[in-house]
């Protein structure tokens, strides 16, 4: 016979584990920002604090017209439907533009 101890125990490892299996997954499809999130950016802020401020992104592309990387994150309760902002980094890691592209429609 199993004692309630350690079946509360088993629930209570079975509740991290599905826990921690949520966070992973949301982290690695990187997360989705709300409106409010967006203000926390701007020109001259660090990669570093970017992703302090807001997770990691959703993608990262490097364009070959631009000295540094491109991170997009989807804006979630946008007025106007589906949106991304797209943060654009110098070559030294720094916010030089950060610029929604709405894309309308639902979510």
């Amino acid at each position: 016979m199993t004692s309630p101890l350690a079946l509360r125990i088993s629930g209570w490892l079975l509740s991290a584990g599905l826990t921690f299996l949520v966070a992973a997954a949301h982290a690695a499809s990187g997360y989705s920002i709300t409106p409010g999130d967006e203000a926390s950016i701007s020109v001259g802020v660090t990669d570093a604090e970017v992703r302090d401020r807001l997770g990691p992104p959703a993608h990262i592309r490097q364009y070959l017209n631009r000295p540094g990387t491109t991170w997009t994150y989807e804006v979630r309760g946008a007025p106007f439907g589906r949106t991304d902002l797209d943060i654009d980094f110098s070559a030294d890691g720094k916010v030089v533009t950060p610029f929604e592209k709405p894309y309308g429609g639902a979510h």
